[in-house]
């Protein structure tokens, strides 16, 4: 598999797994509402939060669960979007995804188990599942990074993963989440060996975390 193909499936594999992911028992129970998922996508990163070069990707199919996670079946998801862009090199990737509960209870419960350990185990997990056996996918690093926000939660990741086949590619992924109330928005990142400018991080946590504070989802 080329490496520009072999980049461009875990893109769509990866980073989206926890939005995208198949239905699984212990997951939280998915029951939107129209005015929720309005919301959701009111606060979602858009095509012009971006400069010019990025395109917006089609909805990507759903991946392989993660099976490590622990029971959240009795937590009701109120919305979930997770538009994603892609820029021109068709690989170096930016999304968000929003997730609404039921209740900011809810909401905080979430928040608790998504860990550095959790995440990191369903990263690999979803790209070895879906690339296959003929690459070895290993995990580089796993930290966690400070992230300067208002919000009431926020956290922010970076994972580094080797891809090996004929050559070996290193990929970077950041995720970046902010949390208020019933709602948990996360951006998250995919490029090729260096991440993503700061500045451009910095800019696009900066939208979102003015969109998740002007709104109300408190309760």
């Amino acid at each position: 598999m080329r490496a520009a193909a072999l980049v461009a499936t875990l893109a769509a594999l990866a980073l989206a797994a926890a939005a995208n992911a198949a239905a699984y028992s212990k997951d939280p129970v998915q029951r939107h509402t129209a005015a929720d998922m309005r919301r959701a996508r009111a606060l979602a990163l858009r095509r012009s939060d971006l400069a010019a070069g990025w395109t917006t990707d089609k909805p990507a199919k759903p991946g392989p669960p993660c099976t490590a996670g622990p029971d959240e079946s009795s937590i009701v998801q109120t919305a979930r979007v997770d538009p994603s862009f892609t820029w021109k090199d068709g690989v170096t990737n930016v999304g968000s995804e929003v997730d609404i509960f039921r209740s900011a209870r809810e909401a905080r419960q979430d928040w608790r188990v998504s860990t550095l350990d959790l995440m990191t185990t369903c990263l690999l997990q979803s790209a070895r599942a879906g690339i296959g056996k003929s690459v070895r996918v290993s995990l580089v690093s796993a930290k966690r990074l400070s992230v300067s926000s208002s919000a009431e939660r926020a956290l922010h990741y970076r994972f580094v993963l080797a891809l090996r086949s004929t050559r070996t590619v290193q990929l970077v992924a950041d995720v970046v989440a902010l949390g208020r109330g019933r709602v948990t928005l996360v951006l998250h990142t995919l490029t090729v060996r260096n991440p993503l400018p700061a500045t451009l991080v910095n800019t696009l946590v900066g939208v979102l975390a003015g969109r998740l504070n002007a709104g109300s989802l408190t309760a």
